[in-house]
């Protein structure tokens, strides 16, 4: 499917694929399928990336076999995200020594800080290195827990997402994710069997405007976390920046975040 838009990219702009799982720990599924989890797989991922790009495998750092094929992705220039994991700060240490760039989906399922074991959540808030994804609907995490992170992570190691579903602004009601029912009320969607969080229904500059009014950060600060963080981290030439000689992909906000006109390839797209 993805390989299909690229040969006609008409929207937003699809430069590869975020293979979020399968190669996760089962204990940390939160809204993934279990009956597809399994033990990474390289050359899984390498049939799939003859198909379509493949840019970030998020994965778990503790599994079987899984540093090993953090490894060989970077190699092959795929980059390794932790996520849905229980991995121990050692565990975070020897993936990072193999080639690990980013913490996926930052504190949610995700082995948290505690004063014994600081966890995922804790080498994220302590490496000066890692990117850090963060969905900043202010329902993943907390007001608290974004203040604090956004105070303790130089804004260069973080990268704003939504980890929006296809029912993102859609009035409430049942889904479906992955094969597994989901509902959303009141804009929040959970699994309906366990109430786990399945993915957000955030708007990106919504995300930007929560951030920007719980932290105080000028927005000439946050707007790297939107962008250009992420082309860099991903190794995407010539985006992320407005300035000479790169591409005109632009959104423009109005005082309340809302979005006035979209410009792709420096071609307007949308106009409120």
């Amino acid at each position: 499917a993805v390989a299909e838009y690229m040969k006609n990219q008409e929207f937003a702009k699809t430069p590869g694929i975020h293979l979020e799982g399968p190669f996760i720990n089962p204990k940390c599924c939160g809204a993934q399928n279990p009956a597809f989890v399994r033990q990474p797989d390289y050359d899984e991922v390498a049939n799939l990336n003859s198909i379509a790009k493949v840019l970030l495998v998020s994965l778990a750092p503790e599994m079987p076999g899984a540093v090993e094929f953090i490894e060989k992705a970077t190699a092959s220039g795929i980059r390794c995200s932790a996520g849905h994991s229980a991995a121990t700060h050692a565990d975070f240490n020897k993936a990072k020594s193999a080639g690990l760039v980013h913490l996926t989906h930052y504190c949610n399922q995700m082995s948290p800080l505690h004063h014994r074991e600081i966890g995922l959540v804790g080498s994220g808030l302590l490496d000066r290195e890692i990117k850090i994804e963060i969905i900043c609907d202010t329902i993943h995490l907390c007001a608290d827990m974004l203040k604090t992170v956004f105070k303790n992570k130089e804004t260069d190691q973080m990268m704003m997402i939504t980890d929006s579903l296809a029912c993102s602004w859609m009035p409430d009601g049942p889904g479906d994710l992955g094969g597994l029912p989901i509902i959303v009320k009141d804009g929040v969607a959970r699994l309906q069997e366990s109430g786990a969080l399945a993915g957000s229904t955030l708007k990106y500059a919504h995300g930007l405007k929560n951030v920007h009014r719980l932290t105080g950060k000028p927005l000439s600060d946050l707007v790297k976390a939107t962008s250009w963080n992420q082309a860099q981290s991903l190794g995407l030439e010539g985006l992320g920046k407005i300035a000479p000689g790169f591409t005109a992909d632009m959104v423009l906000l109005d005082d309340d975040f809302n979005t006035c006109k979209v410009f792709i390839d420096g071609v307007e797209k949308y106009s409120a």
